[in-house]
């Protein structure tokens, strides 16, 4: 056995994804959200392949230690990078990161935006300006518009580089839900308000993945697809109706397993002695919280060869009890290769619910003792 758990990423699905997602939106620019290790399934392989076979040019991650990784690491290419939240702009060092790197900060605060203004090398530095238009997080206030708007002026600003908001709900219904329409006109307002000021905007965005689904945003001249690049639906269940996108799930969560053996009703099984609720089979996988596989997961359902396994008791550090129906003894063996999410259509989104998380998290959690292994054609 070469490998004891591997997250096996299709470069395959992914083009599959983009190219489904610009069937929807042919004439929308992509900005690709590749934040936190590109989800989870590794950040800089994932961006090389996103712009030398997909020709995507714009990436946006969370810090400035993600954008700077980036940016190292994929030297050789020419893409954009954009840092949504933690920015730091204040500190003199990631200044100059952002002019010599070619990093755009997303301001979310008037504060920031002075210190762009007001700091001649950054001159001529592109201005990317995030509103908060309901989600009530990181923005600028709307009310605020016109006073940046005389701050620009006065320092011979006559365009904005990018314009950017963010949808609360989008996992929510675009067509009815009063606080996505509200942010969609207050989007629509500052946009006008600007352009009315003689603000030239550059680029525009709004939609993230829900909101992409539902074909909402493709007036703006970017969209910024998230999770859905990496397959998952992030609709509710209520909408998933409404939803105009069927993407290919990009990884497969691979383990083995360790032993195989036979239980009887009663009979008690790893920490905390959980007892066995029938006969049948335990499998235990090489997999647990050391892995990022966590204890809070016990009674999620898993498959294998045709056969529906529940975790059982406590998820170890470095291993995972699944209980098998006794018609399994035989067929599930020691050493075979066992697929948490990726063996059938809906499984994860299936252990999510049945988790009571949500695809991000459960991508996210993953730490590195599961290596990434990425598969083409």
């Amino acid at each position: 056995m070469k490998f004891r758990s591997r997250l096996v990423v299709s470069l395959d699905n992914l083009a599959f994804n983009y190219s489904e997602i610009k069937k929807m939106a042919p004439n929308s620019e992509v900005l690709f959200m590749v934040k936190a290790d590109g989800y989870g399934h590794g950040m800089i392989p994932v961006a090389r392949f996103a712009i030398t076979e997909l020709g995507i040019k714009e990436f946006g991650c969370a810090t400035i230690g993600e954008a700077l990784k980036l940016r190292e690491e994929l030297n050789d290419l020419e893409f954009d990078i954009y840092v949504f939240s933690d920015i730091q702009l204040e500190l003199i060092e990631n200044a100059d990161i952002y002019l010599k790197r070619r990093i755009v900060p997303v301001i979310s605060n008037v504060s920031e935006l002075d210190y762009i203004l007001h700091t001649s090398e950054f001159k001529n530095f592109p201005i990317c300006l995030k509103f908060n238009t309901g989600m009530n997080r990181l923005g600028l206030d709307p009310s605020e518009a016109p006073l940046i708007v005389t701050k620009l002026k006065q320092h011979g600003r006559s365009s904005v580089h990018h314009l950017i908001s963010h949808y609360a709900n989008a996992s929510f219904s675009m067509n009815t839900n009063e606080r996505n329409i509200l942010q969609r006109t207050r989007f629509t307002e500052i946009k006008q308000f600007f352009l009315d000021s003689g603000i030239q905007l550059e680029r525009t965005s709004q939609s993230n993945s829900g909101a992409i689904e539902q074909n909402f945003g493709f007036e703006d001249t970017h969209i910024r697809p998230g999770l859905m690049m990496y397959g998952p639906t992030s609709l509710s269940s209520e909408v998933k109706s409404e939803g105009h996108f069927q993407g290919k799930l990009v990884s497969k969560l691979e383990t083995y397993i360790l032993r195989v053996f036979e239980v009887k009703k009663g009979e008690v099984v790893g920490y905390n002695s959980t007892p066995a609720l029938a006969d049948g089979i335990i499998a235990i996988l090489a997999i647990g919280y050391g892995d990022g596989f966590f204890n809070r997961y016990s009674g999620a359902h898993l498959y294998h060869k045709g056969f529906t396994g529940t975790i059982i008791g406590r998820v170890s550090m470095d291993m995972t009890h699944v209980f098998f129906p006794i018609e399994s003894k035989g067929k599930i063996r020691a050493h075979e290769i066992f697929t948490i999410w990726g063996e059938q259509v809906g499984d994860l989104l299936n252990f999510s619910l049945e988790t009571k998380t949500i695809p991000y998290e459960l991508f996210c959690a993953l730490l590195p003792r599961i290596p990434r292994v990425y598969r083409l054609n």
